[in-house]
């Protein structure tokens, strides 16, 4: 898992060098940061937060990674953790606001309740909307399908996680 997220770090770090200059990227932050609070819907519900940094190459297509922990805010110990590497696709519907679409992939490491743990990689997808406030601040909504389970007491499957988030770009 921690070579997936540094070979995502270093493809995103020299796929600026390839991007074209345009006065528009120029007055544009490209990189960004968000936050999120999110709520896994399946199984035992869980809520949740998420962090993701990633980078906007042009108006429509980014790159980011991601981390999601749901169930941090339970009282209860049914617990999963999602790390993602994802390409993410814009289309603007007015000046104000876009709509996206997310596909990369995933890791989950899923603890229930009874104590039983499972790791599972697989293909994560997801859609939404995201309102620009300023130049630099925006929020978002979505959603995510999340693989997660691989065995008896965990079987595989899958998690939607609806997020709620704030971006700051820069």
């Amino acid at each position: 898992m921690k070579q997936l997220a540094v070979g995502a770090m270093l493809c995103m770090s020299v796929l600026p060098a390839f991007a074209g200059d345009d006065e528009e990227a120029e007055r544009t932050p490209e990189n960004y940061m968000g936050v999120s609070a999110s709520r896994l819907t399946k199984g035992g519900a869980s809520s949740g937060l998420g962090i993701m940094l990633g980078h906007r190459y042009g108006e429509y297509f980014a790159a980011e990674v991601a981390y999601e922990d749901t169930g941090a805010l339970n009282a209860g110990s049914e617990r999963t953790s999602t790390y993602s590497v994802a390409g993410v696709g814009y289309l603007p519907l007015s000046e104000r606001i876009e709509a996206y679409g997310r596909l990369g992939l995933s890791t989950a490491n899923t603890k229930d309740l009874t104590g039983a743990k499972a790791n599972h990689g697989g293909t994560t997808y997801g859609a939404g909307l995201e309102g620009k406030v300023n130049p630099l601040y925006s929020v978002s909504v979505g959603w995510e399908r999340v693989p997660v389970g691989d065995n008896v007491a965990i079987p595989r499957g899958n998690e939607d996680s609806y997020t709620v988030g704030v971006i700051r770009r820069f």
